[in-house]
């Protein structure tokens, strides 16, 4: 099969493409195979019919054009893969003979590809990087966390309930306005106090409460509650206290350090947390640099963002997002209607962050285009290999099936992306920040370890982790 590219305006190709005549006869017997056994013909068993009964039966326009649909999409994606374009729309496809077995078929098909970014200032880019500071509050803080995690609880019964005490309580609660409130009860329910576990009214009417005191108050569900039935909704509680326990703190010496993990001595144990402490610190820091970096490119670079490009990647973020809650044994059904809100709203959500992410991938495929980066072989063999050790199969077989299904392409594709922001980053030339913007978010404050890392990616998964309609979906485009 061969596919002629043709560039038009408006940031669209055609393609003209010749199917060779044995790939014609391969999809006309697969479509008859099916026929046969879908077809009752008199006098045959079901799937014995010759081809020509079939032909006198069904016709063979009937059987062409059923063969043509068939193929037709398979075909296309071939022609996409095999002219290395990115559709971003379903294409219009035009042709004017049929199907013909001993000449072949040819077919032409306009579609909006990927735009072009144009680039500005990309190398040698002044860009503010945070320093790297730990002070020993921050170290002092991350000990008295790992303290806190060697605690026991102490019973307490000389005082009264106060934020940061541990106490067992029955609960339950019921509209103001009269009626039960479903799941609004609890026994022996153990909450630390302050935390915000529970409402905020809920909690500091707990403050001041004895063990074995019972007591009730009123709480006003607030208008953002995440269940809307219950927003501004007044609500009685009765609450009996049981228990108080307070955190029973272990002494900060060396033998706390042993205990709580393989330092001989507490000087050593504060040491190893500052270590950490700086380790995470720098990873922030490169990963909010990297961010400024890829944001610094993009505001320099034209780039016309479609939006059935942004409509196609904010789909790609909610999936994203479901998978996950999914993975934590929830679906996502439940988790909108206790949110307040629902899927289409999400996605509108999440509209900016995709044409955002959209822009800086443009904006990276041309710095791949005008430096000439390409994957590492070496790093495409390990996504495969990562790739086969979630689906259970052999690299070998995921390989095929992401040569076969065009995803092969799109991951060498972000590799070369990662590669390319690598170049830009290498390229930039740091500055120190300023001071108010230094102080805004000190490292070692509790953030994930580069969190703010600038990195913009897609999702490849071989074919045995795609469902058949995206198969199908993506053949048709």
């Amino acid at each position: 099969m061969t596919a002629n590219v043709t560039k038009l305006e408006d940031n669209k190709v055609r393609l003209d493409v010749e199917v060779p005549p044995e790939a014609v006869r391969e999809g006309v017997e697969a479509k008859l195979r099916e026929l046969r056994k879908q077809v009752r013909v008199p006098g045959f068993r079901p799937g014995k019919a010759p081809r020509r009964v079939l032909e006198t039966h069904l016709g063979r326009d009937y059987i062409y054009m059923e063969a043509l649909q068939e193929s037709l999409p398979a075909w296309y994606s071939r022609a996409v893969i095999d002219a290395d374009i990115r559709p971003i729309d379903r294409p219009e496809i035009h042709f004017d003979d049929p199907l013909d077995e001993k000449k072949g078929f040819r077919f032409s098909a306009t579609v909006e590809v990927r735009p072009e970014a144009k680039l500005g200032e990309y190398k040698g880019l002044e860009v503010p990087k945070r320093e790297v500071e730990v002070t020993e509050q921050q170290v002092e803080e991350r000990l008295e966390e790992l303290r806190g995690q060697f605690a026991t609880l102490a019973a307490v019964e000389d005082r009264p309930v106060r934020e940061g005490d541990f106490v067992i309580i029955d609960f339950k609660g019921e509209r103001m306005a009269g009626g039960e409130l479903p799941g609004a009860e609890a026994e022996d329910y153990m909450l630390e106090v302050g935390r915000g576990e529970l409402l905020e009214d809920f909690e500091k009417n707990l403050v001041g409460m004895k063990a074995g005191e019972r007591k009730q108050f009123a709480v006003t569900f607030p208008m953002d509650y995440r269940e809307e039935s219950l927003r501004g909704q007044s609500v009685l509680f009765r609450v009996h206290l049981k228990e108080i326990k307070e955190r029973d703190l272990p002494p900060l010496d060396d033998e706390f350090a042993k205990e709580a993990s393989e330092f001989e001595t507490l000087e050593e144990l504060r040491a190893a947390i500052r270590e950490q402490l700086e380790e995470a610190a720098r990873r922030q820091a490169e990963g909010e640099f990297r961010t400024r970096v890829l944001d610094a490119v993009a505001e320099r670079a034209e780039v016309e963002v479609p939006e059935v490009m942004v409509e196609d990647k904010a789909e790609e973020m909610v999936r994203s997002f479901e998978r996950s809650v999914s993975a934590q044994g929830i679906k996502p059904e439940d988790y909108y209607r206790i949110a307040g809100t629902g899927r289409e709203e999400f996605k509108r959500q999440v509209h900016d962050d995709a044409a955002d992410t959209v822009k800086k991938e443009l904006v990276l495929d041309a710095v791949v285009a005008a430096e000439g980066i390409e994957a590492d072989e070496e790093a495409i063999r390990h996504e495969i290999e990562h790739l086969a050790e979630d689906s259970g199969r052999s690299p070998e077989e995921v390989e095929r099936s992401l040569r076969e299904n065009g995803t092969y392409a799109l991951l060498r594709e972000e590799l070369a992306r990662q590669k390319a922001l690598d170049f830009l980053v290498e390229n930039a030339r740091p500055v120190p920040m300023p001071p108010e913007e230094q102080d805004e978010q000190m490292p070692g404050s509790g953030e994930e370890p580069g969190g703010g890392e600038g990195r913009v990616e897609a999702r490849v998964e071989s074919a045995a982790e795609t469902d058949t309609d995206d198969n199908k979906e993506g053949e048709s485009r």
